[in-house]
């Protein structure tokens, strides 16, 4: 203990020594002072390990002294087990008051002690380590006395004391010590909830660690990490059996309830006015142990229905997956699962704040109890007053961070899913026809924060008040403490329980809107003043980041509840995936309405700065986890969206994403645009690549965080593209055309300015686009197979078909000269080279600039009237996509050795069909690149290759370009053509006399004409399909959507095309428009003239 200082060192000495007067068992010193002095050293010692960061200093050296731990265990033994009643003489009720005031302070240093071992090591910012040996025996040594069985007891002993009317009885210093006792037992309890969750992820990383090959060296460190992780799972097993046996968690939250309801009939103030901030302490340190019980039932619930899949599944699940829940930390999750009491108080003090912040009612809960779970919420408004009135606020800045909101409405919205989750374990999924329901009055709240019906039924006030007043007995917990009785004691059915989180998440987009508006003191001071006279909401209290946080949460919250909602009918309620069954009407509004909230909330995700990426951590995943998927399929599309993709287009989920592009690409390192908005700083962003990690962070903003989170679900897939697809082409398909567009504007504009974005977002916005062109591909052959069948295609196809014209004259040519540039240093990206050669034989067939009736895109009729000859999509692709060099590079890496086997599985068909379409449209080209471009040897390996993987006519095919390539390297013909005057000469000539070889090497070549009919009818009329600005190289990124940009109409051309700066006006008569202007024939929208 020499690092603790003289000072400290003398008073652990002193307590040790008093500590060692007290005898084992129940029995005390008859002098009171005895206790008095051991309270007096234990408190000096307390003192400073409140004024220090958790784990570090005095508490760390305090933990390595094995005398000083069994000194406070006996202390502890002894005042954990002092009656508070004091109805045997003044004797006992002086040895109860001096109990009482010894055991918040036992309870402190106890609580920092095991608090150090869920700590991070010191002046460091990494995660928590695994707790020290000495520490965890500590925590095991006080689960072992039943620590926790006897502060139950003492906590019904104060309840028995405060209710009824009691507290103006009591003295002062009791009342207060009865406070402290509490919120001391509550810290208590989070610390070992803290430290059983920091050992339990500890592990994980042990047993990976483990599964690393060993070495002689380490033999004794794995030993003695075995050793430790036993002590752990030991822990966690103690720890939910004395949660199981002590009801603790249920007695705190009903002795919490009854503080806050004597507070509330003014005793508190009364009594002890130094006691003025407990309310708000009380319930932040219950929501903060009620936080970590959730997050454990929420993750055994969730494990439970993995395990309920894997019984009903043909596969075995993966161990890996299986050593991370072992059956400790199951039956700790078990025993985490909140009881009535403790679920009443959560639920209660969740629907008391929303119901100050909304205005709504407050679905039955007694107004006593509303009015004492409310009562942090005035406090903080009164401080504020008082703050207002000094003129120490400045207009606007909300003063100092609102504490009563976020914990009170996190754990409200975690036990909403804890409830769902405990239900889809507890009840088989054919009995979804009979979960509890709420009633016709109890929906109707739920939407809405007009008629307050009932959270709660008279059983669960029955329950809670009973819980108020039970027996001073630990054992006689309140009954019904499993998670299914829960349950139905709350009957809070699923439409509730999602009614409720949109409440939340609707108040918290009106909070963080308001807020962003802006306020003067003046408007905020009227506005506390009418919401404490009750004639307003509190929502002034809450920031924009506050707020949209808060908001962020709940819509997560909603589409957990609803992808379990989806689980527990089997699927058939109108989730995610377009295969649902048709939703409910309500589901589908609902559906409608979390989509718009995502789309307002979104914009304040730019206006983070004090919550780091935690907001658009949240934003993203429920991105990710709710975005409709359309898989790629042969069938056609039909003509109406399924549910819930109408439901995301409804709520605006294109406007969503381009916002999310424009905001990422305008706000990246490098980008420093006059007009953009003013810069945020840039914060590190997390690595979604394992190989990464150890690296330094990138910088970004919170928009590419939730992009990046986004990119990470379609990386997991093999062949990602088709996961970009079944996210983007249906909301291409089906979504408003002008939304539509503006998307693939936007990213066309991202795309080009890549070189000035971070190198993540670059790394996006060409996975995406590529994705979407390459599976594009595929769907329109699929398309033009049904055509040549007779069938006709419908107006989403039709849509999407111009859509896609669009994405490649506006990708391809920055697509490819990205694969120029990979190219160059010896690299390359698969997923880049294969949108070139899927797209060069396509736009080579599309030669003439032709359509059929009925295919094209609507709009295309009068474009393709005043499309030009010149200028087609045969000249296009050879001038973007450069067709020797990109065939050469493909045949370069078919024959690398590093490229994997599955990367030339993939590549060989799609090199086959561009080489072979080449040499068949372009056979004078081909015959001058023999040699160079198109080697014998190369395309023979090829075709063996081809062979080999099943592809019989693509083989074919190639063996046929072999055999016409070994004829123009002789200088000959298909018929037999002379050599000519020289080696060049003899290839013309042989290529001009058009050997039959073509016909087998060309046989894509008319399904390839019916593909290239669907698109425009030439890249000017696909981009003009964008609207916009009519310079293709318009780089603007202003605003949140390309389809809001102010457009000026070119005088000279009668207003054919559009410009949304004199920038770009003057950069399109420079690239070509001083001609078209001057004709007078102009080019309209995107790329004219």
């Amino acid at each position: 203990m020499a690092t603790l200082g003289p000072e400290l060192e003398a008073a652990a000495h002193a307590f040790i020594a008093r500590a060692d007067l007290l005898p084992d068992g129940d029995g005390l010193p008859a002098a009171k002072p005895v206790l008095q002095d051991i309270g007096d050293s234990l408190r000096q010692l307390v003192a400073p390990l409140d004024g220090e960061p958790r784990g570090q200093g005095t508490a760390a050296a305090l933990a390595q002294c094995p005398e000083f731990l069994s000194a406070l265990l006996r202390t502890l033994a002894v005042a954990s087990r002092i009656g508070l009643d004091g109805t045997c003489g003044e004797a006992e009720e002086a040895r109860g008051e001096t109990g009482v005031g010894l055991l918040p302070a036992c309870l402190g240093m106890c609580t920092h002690l095991v608090a150090s071992g869920s700590a991070p090591p010191p002046g460091t910012s990494s995660a928590p380590t695994r707790p020290a040996p000495t520490v965890l025996d500590f925590a095991r040594r006080l689960l072992r006395a039943e620590t926790l069985q006897a502060l139950a007891a003492r906590l019904a002993e104060v309840r028995q004391a405060v209710s009824g009317g009691n507290a103006g009885q009591l003295k002062p210093t009791v009342f207060a010590s009865y406070c402290w006792l509490t919120l001391a037992v509550a810290s208590l309890l989070d610390a070992c909830l803290d430290c059983a969750g920091v050992s339990s992820a500890a592990a994980v990383e042990a047993e990976a660690e483990a599964r690393a090959p060993p070495s002689s060296a380490g033999a004794a460190a794995t030993a003695e990490a075995e050793q430790q992780a036993a002590a752990e799972e030991c822990y966690r097993s103690e720890l939910a059996a004395a949660l199981r046996s002590s009801y603790i968690s249920e007695h705190i939250a009903a002795t919490t309830l009854a503080l806050l309801r004597a507070f509330e009939g003014s005793h508190g103030q009364s009594l002890s006015p130094e006691l003025a901030g407990m309310p708000d302490q009380l319930l932040l340190t219950f929501s903060t142990y009620t936080f970590e019980l959730l997050q454990l039932s929420i993750h055994q619930a969730a494990m439970a229905a993995s395990a309920r899949a894997a019984a009903t599944a043909p596969s075995v699940p993966d161990p890996a997956s299986c050593q991370q829940h072992s059956p400790p930390l199951a039956a700790l999750g078990r025993a985490a699962a909140l009881g009535p009491c403790a679920s009443y108080l959560t639920l209660a003090y969740g629907m008391s704040v929303l119901s100050y912040m909304d205005g709504g009612g407050t679905r039955g809960l007694p107004e006593d109890v509303g009015r004492a779970l409310g009562e942090p919420l005035r406090l903080e408004a009164r401080a504020r007053l008082q703050e207002l009135a000094r003129a120490g606020g400045q207009d606007g800045d909300g003063g100092a961070p609102l504490q009563a909101m976020p914990s009170a409405m996190r754990n409200f919205l975690k036990a909403l899913v804890a409830a769902a989750s405990c239900a889809a374990c507890a009840a088989p999924p054919t009995a979804s026809a009979s979960a509890p329901a709420a009633s016709p009055a109890a929906a109707a709240a739920a939407a809405g924060p007009t008629t307050p019906p009932a959270v709660s039924s008279p059983a669960v006030a029955t329950a809670a008040a009973n819980a108020t007043a039970a027996p001073s007995a630990a054992a006689t917990a309140p009954a019904a403490a499993t998670p299914a009785a829960s349950l139905r004691r709350l009957q809070l059915g699923w439409h509730t329980a999602l009614g409720l989180a949109m409440r939340a998440a609707r108040m918290g987009v009106r909070a963080a809107e308001e807020a962003a508006a802006g306020r003067t003191r003046e408007q905020e001071a009227a506005a506390l003043t009418a919401a404490l006279e009750g004639r307003g909401t509190f929502r002034v209290l809450v920031g924009e980041e506050l707020a949209a946080v808060t908001a962020m949460e709940a819509l997560a919250v909603t589409a957990q509840l609803s992808t379990l909602l989806s689980e527990y009918r089997g699927g058939g309620d109108g989730g995610p995936s377009s295969e649902a069954g048709p939703a409910l009407g309500d589901q589908a509004d609902q559906g409608a309405e979390w989509w718009r909230l995502m789309a307002r909330v979104a914009p304040h995700l730019g206006r983070m700065r004090t919550l780091d990426f935690y907001p658009a951590e949240v934003f993203g995943k429920c991105l990710r986890s709710r975005l409709p998927t359309v898989p790629l399929s042969a069938d056609p599309l039909p003509p109406l969206p399924p549910p819930a993709l109408a439901s995301a287009l409804a709520g605006g989920v294109l406007p969503c994403l381009e916002r999310l592009f424009r905001r990422a690409a305008a706000a990246a390192p490098g980008d420093a645009g006059a007009a953009q908005p003013p810069p945020r700083a840039l914060l590190p962003m997390p690595s979604t690549d394992v190989s990464a990690r150890g690296a330094a962070p990138e910088r970004g903003t919170p928009e590419l965080l939730a992009l990046m989170l986004l990119q990470s679900a379609y990386r997991i897939e093999t062949v990602f593209d088709r996961l970009c697809w079944a996210w983007f082409a249906p909301l291409l398909a089906y979504g408003d055309l002008s939304q539509a567009r503006a998307l693939v504007a936007s990213l066309g504009k991202a795309l080009a300015g890549r070189d000035r974005s971070s190198s993540s977002f670059a790394d996006i916005v060409l996975e995406i686009s590529s994705s979407l062109l390459t599976a594009g591909r595929e769907w329109l052959d699929g398309a033009a197979a049904r055509l040549d069948r007779g069938a006709a295609l419908t107006p989403p196809e039709r849509q999407l078909a111009g859509l896609l014209g669009a994405a490649a004259a506006a990708w391809l040519p920055d697509l490819e000269l990205e694969v120029a540039v990979q190219s160059g240093r010896g690299q390359y990206r698969p997923y880049l080279l294969y949108v070139g050669l899927r797209w060069l034989p396509l736009l080579s067939c599309a030669a003439v600039p032709t359509t059929c009736a009925g295919v094209a895109h609507p709009a295309a009729t009068a474009i393709n009237a005043r499309a030009s000859s010149s200028g087609g999509w045969a000249s296009y692709g050879e001038a973007s996509l450069q067709p020797g060099r990109l065939i050469a590079t493909a045949f370069q890496v078919l024959g690398n050795v590093r490229t994997p086997h599955s990367g030339k599985a993939r590549l060989a068909p799609w090199t086959a069909e561009a080489a072979c379409t080449f040499a068949a449209l372009r056979p004078q080209e081909a015959a001058a690149g023999v040699g160079s471009v198109l080697r014998t040897d190369e395309v023979r390996a090829l075709a063996s290759d081809l062979k080999a993987g099943g592809h019989a006519e693509a083989a074919d095919a190639a063996e046929a370009l072999a055999a016409q390539l070994l004829r123009w390297e002789r200088g000959g013909g298909a018929r037999g053509g002379g050599r000519g005057g020289g080696r060049g000469g003899g290839r013309a000539a042989a290529a001009a006399s058009g050997p039959p070889l073509a016909a087998r090497y060309g046989v894509w070549v008319p399904l390839l004409q019916s593909a290239a009919a669907l698109l425009p009818a030439s890249p000017a009329a696909a981009r003009q399909l964008l609207g916009g600005c009519s310079n293709p190289a318009c780089a603007n990124l202003e605003g949140d959507s390309d389809a809001a940009l102010p457009l000026r109409a070119c005088a000279g051309c009668g207003g054919a095309a559009s410009y949304c700066s004199r920038e770009c006006q003057m950069a399109h008569w420079r690239s070509g428009h001083r001609e078209a202007c001057g004709g007078g024939a102009g080019g309209g929208g995107r790329g004219g003239g």
